[in-house]
C-alpha cells in the first residue's frame, strides 16, 4: 500500500511554507490531501495533529471513516476514541484529533504542530485570529487551509492573498478538472444544470 499524489496534490504537498491556503473546485481531492498530510505530520514523534470542520458534524462526515480505513491500511492505530474523535499513532505516539469549528471558544489552549481548517470559507474568522492562530504560536505549528471560495468578501479571500504577498505563506487555486476525479463530460453537464455564479464557485474554484 502507497500513497499516490497527483500533480497538484503533489504540488500542495511539497510546499515549504509554513502556511498553505487551497482553494479549488468540488471533487478536487483534498480530503485524501488532507488524510495524507496528517499522515506525514504524524510519523514525527509525538505530534498533537487537529482537523476543524465548520462544525463536528462535518468533521465526522467529511473525513473520519477514511482517516480511520487508510491509517488501519498501513497498521498505524495505537488506540481510537470514537466519542472525541481522536486516534493514537503506534510508534510516533502522535495524535490525530478532529474537531468542530462551531463552538471555537473551547478549542483554546492547545498547543499544535499541524493544523488543518477544511472548508474554512464556512468557519467563523474569529475561530482563526482569535484562538486558533495561537494553538500554533509556541510550537511554530504548520497550517493548511482548504476549501472552496465564497466570494471576494470572504475572509477565505483574505487568506489566499496572504499567499501571494508574504513569504511564510503559499496559495494554490485549482479547478475541479484540475484534482483530475470528475470527468470533463461531467464538468460540462453540471454547467448546463446549475447556474454560471454557482458553476464558476464550486467547479471552477474561483472567488
Amino acid at each position: 500500500m502507497k500513497i499516490s499524489l497527483t500533480k497538484p496534490q503533489l504540488k500542495v504537498s511539497s510546499s515549504q511554507a509554513r502556511f498553505r491556503v487551497l482553494i479549488s473546485g468540488r471533487r478536487f481531492g483534498k480530503t485524501y490531501l488532507c488524510i495524507t498530510e496528517m499522515m506525514k505530520y504524524a510519523t514525527k514523534p509525538k505530534q498533537k495533529i487537529w482537523y476543524v470542520a465548520p462544525t463536528f458534524k462535518m468533521a465526522k462526515e467529511i473525513v473520519w471513516a477514511n482517516l480511520k480505513e487508510m491509517l488501519n491500511q498501513f497498521n498505524w492505530i495505537e488506540d481510537i476514541n470514537e466519542t472525541s474523535m481522536t486516534i493514537t499513532i503506534r510508534q510516533s505516539n502522535s495524535t490525530i484529533s478532529l474537531k468542530g469549528a462551531d463552538n471555537y471558544d473551547s478549542l483554546r489552549g492547545s498547543g499544535l504542530d499541524f493544523l488543518i481548517l477544511d472548508e474554512f470559507a464556512d468557519i467563523d474568522k474569529r475561530a482563526w485570529f482569535e484562538v486558533l492562530r495561537a494553538s500554533v504560536a509556541d510550537t511554530l505549528g504548520k497550517v493548511l487551509m482548504c476549501g472552496t471560495p465564497k466570494g471576494y468578501g470572504n475572509w477565505s479571500y483574505e487568506m489566499y492573498l496572504k499567499g501571494k504577498q508574504d513569504n511564510e505563506w503559499d496559495s494554490y487555486q485549482y479547478t475541479t478538472i484540475e484534482g483530475g476525479m470528475v470527468s470533463a463530460d461531467e464538468i460540462e453537464q453540471a454547467k448546463q444544470d446549475i447556474d454560471i455564479r454557482t458553476f464558476r464557485q464550486e467547479f471552477e474554484g474561483t472567488f
